[in-house]
């Protein structure tokens, strides 16, 4: 039997009053990516820099999964004060050396959501630290209700790898976040807008795979077969 490539994705820390300190992902990141045919291999964050890269070494490609706010400080700004930020440094950190050693050994990387505007800051990007309070006129992108539930609508770029694998210039997706992209990462080319305009996708052409989106494909593959493309795609890619 071939060898499953291997994914590396990071757990977020946990610390609640009560319990003690847990590290955390979804279920639904790992479902995708081993129905995609990617072995997991779950990554601690705050693991020092030389276990980590030993971690990283096992690894195939990276997947950047939601979670936490990116801390403002890592892309030049401080806390606004009207906004709801809520960051793991731990996580930051550790995600930010995978993020980068990714792009540098050009290993495949697809980012979501948190992963996205991880993605953008590590090259050099900015970010709405929330878009309630700091965005005139955006939509309500942090829905409360089902993950699954689909909200709006998002413009697709041709020529995209995002456009190929919809095989359509719009989707209708999931929204999940009150943070995103403000300006863009050098090199990073934006697939994807919301309605209101917010960046939705964004690649690397640069870069053998690097994609992200900021809608949560993990959470639609059971009724959306563009989101098990997604996850294709990139397992394939991993293969080679």
């Amino acid at each position: 039997m071939p060898k499953q490539p291997v994914v590396g994705v990071a757990l977020r820390p946990e610390a609640r009053e009560g319990a003690p300190p847990r590290l955390l992902l979804n279920r639904a990141y790992i479902e995708a990516l081993q129905q995609a045919g990617l072995a997991v291999l779950l990554v601690p964050a705050g693991a020092d820099e030389p276990l980590l890269r030993s971690l990283y070494d096992l690894c195939d490609a990276v997947m950047l999964p939601g979670g936490p706010d990116v801390q403002p400080e890592l892309y030049g700004e401080i806390v606004d004060a009207e906004c709801a930020v809520h960051s793991n440094a731990e996580l930051d950190a550790t995600e930010m050396r995978m993020t980068r050693w990714a792009l540098e050994d050009g290993r495949p990387l697809l980012a979501v959501c948190r992963g996205m505007q991880v993605l953008n800051v590590a090259l050099g990007g900015t970010l709405w630290q929330d878009l309630s309070a700091q965005r005139s006129g955006s939509l309500a992108h942090r829905h409360r209700g089902e993950r699954d539930a689909l909200v709006h609508q998002i413009a697709i770029e041709s020529g995209s790898r995002l456009r190929d694998v919809a095989a359509a210039s719009g989707l209708d997706v999931n929204s999940l976040h009150h943070q995103g992209v403000r300006e863009v990462g050098r090199g990073l080319d934006v697939t994807a807008r919301a309605p209101d305009g917010l960046v939705e996708g964004v690649e690397l052409s640069s870069h053998p795979y690097a994609v992200g989106v900021q809608c949560h494909p993990e959470e639609l593959i059971a009724g959306s077969a563009w989101a098990r493309r997604l996850f294709g795609e990139f397992a394939a890619v991993a293969r080679e």
